[in-house]
């Protein structure tokens, strides 16, 4: 998964490597670890799921624990939490009307100010999503 380094670089901390781990929860469901020094920073997850479900309830708890969600213009819908952040949009998948979801998780507080952090989530967000979702064939 290709990453948007301009876009991502305010969510990362000081160090001197970045690695990134990839690897398959299945071939609708794309994940990749970005590590700093090899301290786990952003966790990226994508999934292509049926038409009538409704990703964004589904992560309900999950995009709570990231802190005070948020509506967010991307996709057909999103959310931008403190820690985190979550798009969906329908598309056409192999096809099929499905859709395709993209959650974001920090495990660091980067930047430091949780306004910041928003802004410089909803910025990746609105870099990586599309290319997400056309990398793993929902059209």
């Amino acid at each position: 998964m290709t990453v948007d380094s301009d876009s991502l670089s305010p969510l990362l901390p000081n160090g001197k490597k970045l690695t990134q781990k990839s690897y398959d929860a299945g071939p609708e469901s794309p994940r990749c670890r970005l590590l700093v020094d090899q301290n786990l920073v952003v966790y990226l997850s994508g999934d292509v799921v049926a038409g009538d479900v409704d990703p964004i309830k589904v992560q309900d708890q999950a995009l709570v624990r990231l802190g005070s969600p948020a509506a967010a213009d991307i996709g057909d819908e999103a959310v931008i939490a403190d820690r985190g952040a979550m798009a969906v949009a329908g598309c056409s998948y192999k096809g099929k009307r499905q859709k395709f979801a993209v959650l974001i998780q920090l495990q660091k507080n980067v930047p430091e100010k949780a306004s910041e952090r928003r802004n410089a989530l909803r910025s990746f967000l609105r870099s990586y999503f599309p290319k997400a979702m056309e990398k793993q064939g929902c059209r």
